[in-house]
């Protein structure tokens, strides 16, 4: 089970780490393309991130996502751990390519079971 539902706990983890490499709210929001507004309220629990958010902070702060409850190395999936390490270290473009290599991959996998079907 992972932490990853409860919004106070992941923006205090976002708060403290900022906080360790001496940024500002001004300067994070800045890094990750967010407003001030949008990132005092994520750290005060308000707002959850988005997924794209989450990953841009957890890759500027420099997150072991294991904080967060994803114990990568418990996986017995070798393949599952090569793709959760790409993704999480994977910059803003790289995974909006990984998200649109996988939208295709998913529309040729629909049509060919539906052919089949």
């Amino acid at each position: 089970m992972t932490k990853f539902d409860d919004k106070v706990f992941i923006g205090q983890k976002i708060k403290y780490y900022r906080k360790r490499l001496n940024l500002t709210q001004s300067e994070l929001a800045e890094m990750v393309d967010l407003s001030d507004q949008h990132m005092s309220r994520i750290e005060s629990g308000c707002y959850i991130p988005s997924l794209k958010i989450f990953f841009a902070l957890v890759n500027v702060l420099k997150i072991d996502l294991r904080e967060f409850g994803f114990d990568i190395e418990d996986l017995q999936n070798s393949t599952k751990n090569k793709l959760i390490n790409r993704i999480a270290t994977a910059t803003e473009s790289e995974l909006i390519f990984y998200e649109n290599m996988i939208n295709a991959v998913n529309v040729s996998l629909n049509k060919v079971k539906s052919e089949i079907l």
